[in-house]
C-alpha cells in the first residue's frame, strides 16, 4: 500500500517506509484512545510524530496528504487486538487528514523562511532566536529545523530555543484555571473521621459535622463529614450556597476537589469565627437546578452531534455552568447554520418527549457492554453512574441531572467557533437562559424592523440591499480618494533625481491604507515613464513602503521585489510583491525615514 501511495519502492528507501509505517500505527492507536494533535503534552508528541511521517513522504516526492489513506491497513492488521480501531477509523482518518493538510501549508511557509535564514547565516549555527521565530511565527517544528539544518551541515542553538520558548510560556501564563493549593495549609481539626461523603444527588440541605477548616484573611475553607455540595469536576462547576453554625454563616462561593475531599470555599457573611462542631450545609437550589438543565443538555448535544455530523465526533472537553454550557468536539470544518438548526431541532424534540432520566450504578465493564459512552479524559472507578435518556443517549457521568428532559425547557445554540485545529466549540443556553436569549433576539429584530419600516419577512432582504449599497458607495469613495493622489505625486516626480539616465523618486506621502498606497504607486509608475519610485506612509500607526519599477526596467532584470525585501529589514519587518510593485511594512513608525534613505542608497548602488 505504501509503495503504491508514495511511488517509491520499499527497497529504495527502507528507513522512510519503516518510519512512516511505525508513525501511522502509533497515531492510529493514540487517536483512537482520545489523543488529538496539539501544542501541549501528549498532543504535541502526536503532532511531532505526524509531521515527521509527512516529512518522510515529502522527501520521497509526495507533496499531497497521504497518511490518512494508510489507516485502513493499520485497522485491517491490528483490529483483532485493538477492536476500538474499527469504530474509530473514520475519526482517525479525519484527524490525520486535517492535521496533514495544515502541516503542508505550514511546511511551505516554513521552508521559504528557513531558506532565508540559511541564506543570511554568517556562521554554521542557526540561533535559538531564529529557530524560535520559525516555530512561533511560521509554525515550523524545531525538530524539522534541526533535521534540515543537519542536512546542510549546520547546527541549531537548542539551548537558546528552549530559553526563548520558556520566556514565551511565562508570558502566556498571565491567566489560568482556578487552582486551590491546599498542600501546605495549616488546617484546624474539629472532629476526626472520614470526610466528604456526597449526598447532593438527593439532598440539597444537610446537618453536617465539621472535620477541619482553614482561615486566611477573608477566605474560609471547610471540609465536612457529609455534604450536599458538588465539587467542581467532570466539567461541572462547583456548588455555591451557605454553611450556618453557632453564631456564624459562611457564604460558599465555590466547592472544589482535593483528591476525594470536597473543600467548601467561602467568606463570612455573619460572625468572624467558627464555633461548635456542626453546620447546616445549604446548596443554592436555583443555581443547582440550572446547572442540572445544562448538564443533561450536554448529553443530548453529544449524541445529536454524532447523528448530524458523524460518528467521528468525540467530546474534547465541556464546561457546565448555571448560565450556559460549553461543549468542545472533534470536527474538521465549520458547522454550518443548517447543521446547527438541525441540532437544535433534534435536541428540542427530545426535550419535548419529557423522557425520564434513568440513573443506575453498574460495574464499568457491563456498562460499556450495554453501550454507555465513556469520555476518554475522565477517570472511572470499578463502579460507575450510567445516565440513560430514553433510547436516545447513554453515558457514564458523575454529575447532577434533571429528572426528566422536559425540565430543560428549551435549548438554543448561541455560538459556534474554532478552538484549535480539528476542534470546534459550541456554546448553548437552556431553560430561562434560552428564553431570555430568544426574547432578546426578537426584541432586536423588532427594533430593526421599526428602523427599516418593513415587515419581519422583509428584514433580511432590506439589510442585504443596504449592505450592497454601502459597498458600492465605499467603492466609489475609494475611487475618488485614490484619484486625488495626482497632486502629491506631481511633487514627488518633480523632485526625482536621475541615476544613470533613470528617474529615481523617493518621498513620504499621505495614504489611508495599503490599497491607497498601492494605487499611488501605480500612478507614480505612469508618471515616472522610466525609473524607480519609492513612497512611504504611516498606516494605522505602522510604517509601510511601496516600491515601483517601470516596465522597461523590469525587462532588464530590475525588480521591485529585490529591493523591498532588503529595505523591509530596515523597517523591522518583511516585504514582497511583484516585479513591478512590491510593498514592505514594520511596526515602529520612527524607522520610516531611515528606511527611505536606505532605499535611496540601495537603488543608486544597483542602478
Amino acid at each position: 500500500m505504501q509503495e503504491k501511495k508514495l511511488g517509491v519502492k520499499y527497497k529504495d528507501d527502507l528507513v522512510g517506509h519503516r518510519a512512516i509505517a511505525d508513525h501511522v500505527r502509533m497515531l492510529s492507536f493514540s487517536i483512537a484512545d482520545g489523543v488529538l494533535p496539539s501544542n501541549e503534552g501528549r498532543g504535541y508528541v502526536a503532532r511531532r510524530i505526524l509531521r515527521r511521517a509527512a516529512r518522510f513522504g515529502h522527501c520521497m516526492g509526495r507533496e499531497e496528504p497521504f497518511l490518512s489513506s494508510l489507516v485502513g491497513t493499520v485497522v485491517e492488521l491490528m483490529s483483532d487486538v485493538f477492536p476500538e480501531l474499527i469504530e474509530k477509523q473514520t475519526h482517525i482518518e479525519k484527524v490525520i487528514e486535517a492535521e496533514e493538510i495544515g502541516f503542508n501549508e505550514t511546511l511551505d511557509r516554513g521552508l521559504e523562511q528557513f531558506g532565508n535564514v540559511v541564506k543570511d547565516l554568517s556562521k554554521k549555527t542557526i540561533s535559538g532566536k531564529e529557530a524560535f521565530k520559525l516555530y512561533d511565527t511560521f509554525g515550523f517544528p524545531v525538530d524539522l529545523t534541526v533535521q534540515m539544518a543537519r542536512e546542510k551541515g549546520l547546527s541549531v542553538d537548542i539551548e537558546g530555543f528552549e530559553k526563548a520558548m520558556g520566556e514565551q510560556r511565562t508570558k502566556a501564563r498571565s491567566e489560568g484555571k482556578f487552582n486551590l493549593d491546599v498542600s501546605h495549609k495549616e488546617w484546624t481539626t474539629v472532629t476526626k473521621g472520614d470526610d466528604s461523603e456526597f449526598l447532593g444527588y438527593n439532598d440539597l440541605s444537610y446537618e453536617s459535622t465539621i472535620r477541619r477548616f482553614h482561615c486566611t484573611n477573608d477566605t474560609v475553607l471547610m471540609v465536612l463529614d457529609k455534604t450536599p455540595f458538588y465539587g467542581e469536576q467532570g466539567g461541572q462547576v462547583g456548588d455555591t450556597g451557605s454553611l450556618t453554625g453557632d453564631g456564624f454563616t459562611i457564604r460558599v462561593t465555590n466547592t472544589v476537589m482535593d483528591g476525594d475531599s470536597h473543600i467548601h470555599v467561602g467568606e463570612y457573611a455573619e460572625g468572624d469565627s467558627i464555633n461548635g462542631e456542626t453546620v447546616t450545609a445549604q446548596v443554592d437550589n436555583v443555581r443547582r437546578v440550572n446547572i442540572k438543565k445544562n448538564h443533561t443538555a450536554t448529553h443530548l448535544l453529544h449524541k445529536t452531534l454524532k447523528i448530524v455530523l458523524g460518528d467521528h465526533v468525540q467530546q474534547a472537553g465541556s464546561f457546565v455552568h448555571p448560565e450556559y454550557l460549553r461543549f468542545d468536539l472533534t470536527h474538521y470544518q465549520k458547522i454550518t447554520p443548517e447543521e446547527l438548526r438541525k441540532i437544535e431541532v433534534i435536541i428540542n424534540n427530545e426535550i419535548l418527549k419529557n423522557n425520564v432520566i434513568n440513573i443506575t450504578v453498574q460495574d464499568y465493564d457491563s456498562a460499556k457492554r450495554d453501550g454507555a459512552e465513556a469520555i476518554f479524559e475522565e477517570k472511572y472507578g470499578d463502579e460507575v453512574r450510567v445516565i440513560t435518556i430514553g433510547e436516545f443517549s447513554k453515558e457514564l457521568c458523575g454529575g447532577t441531572h434533571v429528572g426528566q428532559t422536559g425540565e430543560i425547557g428549551f435549548f438554543k445554540v448561541t455560538e459556534e467557533s474554532a478552538l484549535s485545529s480539528g476542534v470546534r466549540r459550541i456554546v448553548a443556553v437552556t431553560g430561562p437562559g434560552a428564553v431570555d436569549y430568544t426574547v432578546s433576539g426578537f426584541e432586536s429584530l423588532e427594533a430593526i424592523k421599526g428602523l427599516l419600516k418593513c415587515s419581519v419577512e422583509e428584514v433580511v432582504q432590506r439589510v442585504e440591499t443596504l449592505v450592497s449599497q454601502r459597498k458600492k458607495l465605499e467603492k466609489e469613495l475609494k475611487k475618488q480618494r485614490f484619484s486625488t493622489g495626482d497632486d502629491q505625486l506631481v511633487t514627488v516626480v518633480q523632485s526625482a533625481q536621475s541615476v544613470d539616465g533613470k528617474n529615481v523618486a523617493i518621498a513620504r506621502v499621505e495614504a489611508d491604507d495599503m490599497d491607497h498606497l498601492k494605487s499611488l504607486g501605480d500612478q507614480l509608475r505612469s508618471l515616472l515613464k522610466s525609473g524607480v519610485g519609492v513612497i512611504g506612509a504611516v498606516l494605522d500607526g505602522k510604517p509601510s513602503i511601496a516600491f515601483v519599477v517601470t516596465d522597461d526596467l523590469v525587462k532588464t532584470g530590475i525588480k521591485a521585489t529585490d529591493f523591498v525585501k532588503r529595505v523591509g529589514k530596515e523597517l523591522g519587518g518583511g516585504g514582497g510583491g511583484k516585479p513591478h510593485l512590491a510593498t514592505a511594512g514594520g511596526k515602529d513608525p520612527k524607522r520610516l525615514d531611515g528606511a527611505l534613505k536606505a532605499a535611496k542608497k540601495l537603488i543608486t548602488a544597483n542602478l
